[in-house]
């Protein structure tokens, strides 16, 4: 079996995500099976995983969003004229657009990844009701359509796709915690990790407003940078907030490693990846009640939940916690991302997909 990842960004969940995939994935089909397009500028933040595992990497110029769409297109079609998968995965709404529309004549079969549906983001009505429109013409031109979360699937039946088009493999990680040391953070107060873009969507605002004068309590930490847009962050940080910048997956574990609790304060989330990241190590998470969050912590059983932008609740939240209240939840996290969130059961499930969709001639993956 032949398979394209197609990434108009890979920065974030979706690079995560296929860190987990991808290896599995040349392991079963071969190296030469396997490959991924991706932007230029994104090169640095594939994950190690995916270089070291031989996967075939290509790239396009991404200037600006809207001039590298257009570039994506470009190299696309060189790719599947070259390449001749049988299966094009593409991951998010850009790619998925783009694979989706220009696949009305084709060969393969087209595999489809939202990774947060993009008619959950905010902003302006206009632009909502553009991706609402464009998921509903095109919900049949993929030939399955994978959801990360029942969150999603729910929202892919309120948008009228078939449900016999939309299958649910909630995403998983490897179930060992990275054999990484911990990062050195030596501090009384509790310490608090944020990691993930600094993009609207993620929140970092609300939670720079929820803990303002609170360096007595708290010693906080941001790993990431801006991905998707720009947004205005302060010039300068109070002593106990530290901007950490991009850091690798190795240096995100070492930091999470190091904290007392992750804060993922999201406007609106399909899954939440790095929630589950810091469960696998046994490190509570308070959360944003949006999207796959509220599944991952069921309902606060598993972890913290606050009401989204809502900064004061936030600030309620942290100020309540207790070296006792993280250590429970810490161990719950731990036991509920055992059971429900590991990366073998969500490969196998992709696997099943791919081979529910190709014609019978195709062998099914090899065990690894």
């Amino acid at each position: 079996m032949k398979i394209l990842h197609v990434c108009e960004s890979i920065i974030g969940g979706t690079g995560s995500y296929l860190a987990e995939l991808i290896p599995h994935q040349v392991a079963a089909y071969g190296r030469e099976n396997v490959q991924l397009l991706v932007p230029e500028t994104h090169f640095d933040f594939i994950d190690p995983a995916i270089r070291e595992c031989g996967a075939q990497i290509l790239t396009f110029k991404r200037p600006t969003r809207l001039l590298g769409s257009f570039l994506l297109v470009q190299r696309y079609l060189q790719a599947v004229s070259t390449f001749q998968p049988d299966v094009v995965h593409a991951h998010s709404s850009v790619a998925g657009i783009i694979v989706r529309v220009l696949g009305l004549r084709r060969n393969y079969r087209i595999v489809f990844c939202p990774h947060g549906w993009s008619v959950d983001m905010q902003g302006a009505r206009y632009v909502r009701g553009f991706a609402e429109m464009m998921e509903r013409k095109l919900g049949n031109a993929a030939d399955s359509i994978i959801v990360i979360s029942k969150h999603e699937y729910r929202r892919a039946m309120e948008l009228g796709l078939s449900p016999d088009k939309v299958t649910l493999v909630e995403s998983g990680i490897d179930r060992n915690v990275p054999p990484v040391p911990s990062a050195e953070w030596k501090d009384d107060r509790i310490r608090l990790l944020y990691a993930g873009r600094f993009d609207y969507q993620k929140g970092v605002d609300i939670l720079l407003k929820a803990v303002e004068g609170l360096g007595n309590r708290f010693s906080v930490r941001l790993v990431g940078g801006f991905a998707v847009s720009e947004e205005n962050m302060p010039e300068t940080l109070p002593d106990h907030i530290a901007q950490l910048g991009w850091m690798d997956r190795d240096g995100v574990y070492a930091q999470m490693k190091a904290c007392d609790v992750l804060v993922v304060p999201s406007r609106w989330e399909g899954f939440g990846l790095v929630a589950i990241e810091a469960m696998r190590m046994q490190k509570p998470v308070v959360a944003a009640a949006v999207g796959g969050l509220v599944e991952i912590l069921g309902n606060g059983k598993y972890g913290m939940l606050v009401p989204s932008e809502d900064p004061d609740a936030l600030r309620d939240c942290l100020a309540s916690l207790t070296r006792e209240t993280l250590e429970e939840f810490g161990e719950i996290g731990r036991k509920r991302f055992l059971a429900c969130y590991t990366s073998d059961r969500m490969v196998r499930q992709i696997d099943d997909v791919y081979v529910s969709i190709l014609p019978s001639r195709l062998p099914e993956p090899q065990p690894v």
